[in-house]
C-alpha cells in the first residue's frame, strides 16, 4: 500500500481527524503528509474543512450532519456525553459529572456545547433537567460504521461504573 492510499484509509477510518493526528498514525512527515492531502482533496476524495486553527478531514461523502458528529466524538469529554447518554438514553447533568468524572463546570459547558450543536436536547425539569440525543439512529450508524469498538468500550465502562456482575 503506498503512502497516498495509507492516508485516504487513515481518514476514511478516523472522519473529522487532525493533521497532527494522521502524522502520528502515520509516521508520514509534514510536507509529505501536506502534499498527499492536497493530492486527495484535488482529486475529490477527501474533504477538508478548516476553521480557525483548526483542519479537519473527512471521507467524501459524508453529510455536513454526520460531519458535525464526528467531529464532537473527536473530543473526548463530549464523546463520553454522548456515548454515556446512547447507553442511558435519558441522563442528569449530575449522573454525567459522575461518569465522566468532571467538575460541574465543564459538564455544563460541555451540554450546552452539545445543546447549541443539536445533538441532544434539553428537557427542564424538577429538581434537575433531562437530557436525552436528539437523532440517536444517526449517531448509532456513525458509530457502527466509523468508530465501532467505541460503544464496546462504553458498555463495559458502564458496567464497571453500575457495579454489575458479568
Amino acid at each position: 500500500m503506498d503512502r497516498r492510499e495509507i492516508v485516504l484509509e487513515v481518514i476514511e477510518s478516523n472522519p473529522g481527524i487532525r493533521f497532527n493526528e494522521i502524522m502520528r498514525i502515520t509516521d508520514i512527515r509534514n510536507g509529505t503528509l501536506s502534499h498527499y492531502i492536497k493530492k486527495l482533496d484535488d482529486e475529490g476524495l477527501i474533504k477538508v474543512s478548516t476553521t480557525p486553527r483548526i483542519t479537519r478531514m473527512y471521507p467524501i461523502g459524508i453529510s455536513p450532519e454526520e460531519e458535525k458528529i464526528c467531529k464532537i466524538l473527536s473530543k473526548d469529554t463530549p464523546r463520553k456525553i454522548i456515548l454515556f447518554t446512547l447507553e442511558k438514553e435519558v441522563v442528569t447533568s449530575k449522573e454525567v459529572k459522575e461518569f465522566v468524572k468532571k467538575s460541574s463546570s465543564v459538564v455544563s459547558v460541555n451540554l450546552n456545547e452539545l445543546f447549541e450543536e443539536g445533538i441532544i436536547e434539553k428537557r427542564y425539569d424538577i429538581p434537575s433537567n433531562k437530557y436525552s440525543l436528539r437523532n440517536k439512529d444517526m449517531i448509532k450508524g456513525i458509530l457502527r460504521e466509523y468508530y465501532p469498538t467505541m460503544r464496546e468500550k462504553l458498555s463495559e465502562n458502564l458496567i464497571e461504573m453500575l457495579g454489575i456482575r458479568v
